[in-house]
């Protein structure tokens, strides 16, 4: 299956499905008790499959944003993968976790932040949520399952003070 089309298919309706996008891409999708300070993983397994470990004490919007930079990675740098990656709570390659990849720098963790913003958060979505009346960043990031701060900042609008 096509990347682009697993995509496109997964954001026609909010909240996008992460979880179905990874079963469509052939990556399986794990809670799994992580130190605190690792949102998530991403592992090559048998086969030429892959697997997104994330962090099962983490709040389910973390828990999203977390797969979708995963998918990000596989997407962006699966030739820089090795034996897995880590990242923490900043999204950044750590060495806390199993995984000290060296490969995987700031651009390459920017990119997948990117990806996972674009994924979670596409403009269609959020234009289409403005017209049904979901205007406040709190409502769209709701509808989104997305946190608050990471609404905020796709739409470059600062926290309320």
């Amino acid at each position: 299956m096509m990347i682009v089309d697993a995509i496109r298919r997964a954001q026609r309706q909010y909240p996008v499905d992460v979880i179905g996008l990874c079963r469509d891409l052939g990556i399986s999708v794990h809670e799994a008790y992580l130190a605190d300070d690792v949102s998530g993983e991403l592992v090559p397994i048998a086969g030429g499959h892959y697997q997104i470990n994330v962090n099962a004490s983490h709040p389910k919007t973390r828990q999203r944003f977390t797969i979708a930079h995963e998918l990000g990675h596989f997407v962006h740098h699966r030739n820089l993968i090795g034996a897995g990656i880590d990242d923490d709570r900043a999204y950044r390659s750590t060495n806390a976790g199993r995984y000290h990849n060296t490969m995987i720098g700031p651009a390459q963790e920017t990119q997948a932040n990117r990806f996972a913003a674009n994924l979670l958060m596409p403009q269609h979505l959020i234009d289409r949520l403005q017209q049904e009346g979901k205007r406040t960043p709190n409502e769209q990031a709701y509808a989104l399952g997305v946190s608050r701060s990471a609404m905020r900042i796709r739409l470059g609008v600062s926290e309320p003070v």
